[in-house]
């Protein structure tokens, strides 16, 4: 079994425990990432052994770790001391940014409840939705300065070589979004921003006769169907926090892309995505898709104040107001009180990052990452810029 571990492709640093090979790697010496720990023996050959993760976690940290299952696939968490939290977003898609700031006020607080306390954070390979959530716990702490010193130092702690950490366009999206947030000069907080997407085009793909290429709009869900679809008067759909455009082939899924609308600026009328920047990141050597693109058109929107004694007359004077049916106008709603929620509780934890004095901010967050140990971070990015 180790000799078949040895020789399956990726450059993964592996951990031997007990004469057998884990897919396991330590970030830093309190946070680790790992494959998929599976009860399947076929799956154990590629990814981890249930058992065999169990026991090295079980020996080497006795009921001091929490392991952030990403896959979305339930597992035996008795085996794991119940000390699993899952969450769930689809392979090789970015995590809903709320998603996000969840695991790190979680991770952040386990890890300071006591010093022995390590975290393991896991998808099924272990390497683009895990990579994205370490990096965003390292960039919160400020221990990296930007997305791409984050995702570097990830991919060389977990691999052999470098670049084959978070590759997704819309992962690495994401964190670049943490780039953004955490600039404590320029950066005031998120704010509500809506906008009505009016049409989409999407060029560039080589259709056969009788093919066609249609898209779905989805909102804060990623669950098939599950997205309510908010609707202007003009038929565009109503848009805030993380957008999904699943693009389909004949009816099969082929491409999407991810973006959050807090980042996007109300004078902006259009949304344009090369194939570098539409997932899956490999679409770009299919020859169908080598020069695909995606063009978004948008407006802000604005939800109508019904309180004036002239609503009746001036319903049509602004086009991003919306004269909406009862059912429309409690998704609206609803969709606002949500969104806001989720702002004010990722401001406070924003808010905390840029506003704490930044040496004992960074001071604070090395001993929650690295213990007693001393940091390599300095000594891993000077050998990659080299």
């Amino acid at each position: 079994m180790n000799f078949i571990r040895s020789i399956l492709p990726g450059g993964k640093h592996r951990m031997i425990s007990e004469n057998k090979s884990l897919d396991i790697a330590k970030i830093t010496p309190r946070m680790y990432a790992m494959s998929y720990p599976s009860d399947s023996f076929i799956e154990s050959m590629y990814h981890n052994s249930q058992e065999d993760i169990a026991e090295y976690l079980n020996k080497n940290h006795p009921k001091k770790y929490l392991i952030f299952n990403l896959s979305g696939i339930t597992y035996d968490s008795e085996k794991f001391n119940n000390s699993v939290i899952t969450y769930h977003w689809p392979d090789h898609k970015a995590p809903p940014l709320y998603d996000i700031f969840n695991i790190i006020l979680q991770a952040y607080t386990y890890l300071g409840k006591d010093k022995e306390n390590v975290i393991c954070v896991h998808c099924l390979a272990g390497k683009g939705r895990t990579g994205t959530i370490c990096c965003s716990l390292l960039l919160y702490g400020k221990l990296l300065k930007t997305s791409n010193e984050a995702n570097d130092y990830f991919s060389t702690k977990r691999f052999k070589k470098l670049n084959k950490g978070v590759q997704e366009p819309s992962q690495v999206r994401y964190l670049k979004y943490f780039d953004i947030m955490l600039d404590s000069k320029k950066f005031k907080g998120l704010e509500l921003k809506m906008f009505e997407i009016q049409r989409i085009d999407i060029t560039g793909v080589k259709l056969n006769d009788g093919e066609s290429i249609t898209y779905k709009i989805e909102t804060n869900s990623y669950k098939e169907n599950e997205s309510k679809h908010y609707v202007s008067k003009d038929k565009g759909q109503i848009i805030a926090g993380d957008v999904t455009i699943n693009i389909y082939r004949n009816g099969t899924l082929k491409a999407w892309i991810f973006f959050n609308t807090l980042f996007l600026d109300f004078s902006q009328n259009r949304l344009f995505f090369s194939v570098n920047e539409i997932d899956p990141r490999f679409l770009k050597k299919e020859t169908d898709y080598s020069l695909m693109s995606v063009d978004v058109m948008i407006k802000p929107f604005f939800p109508e104040v019904q309180n004036s004694e002239n609503d009746n007359n001036n319903e049509n004077d602004n086009d991003n107001n919306i004269n909406l049916n009862n059912d429309n106008e409690k998704y609206i709603d609803e969709m606002i009180e949500n969104e806001i929620e989720r702002i004010k509780k990722m401001n406070e934890l924003i808010y905390y990052a840029n506003n704490k004095d930044p040496n004992v901010f960074y001071n604070e967050n090395k001993n929650l990452f690295f213990g007693d140990e001393k940091d390599d971070i300095n000594e891993v990015m000077s050998e990659i810029n080299k």
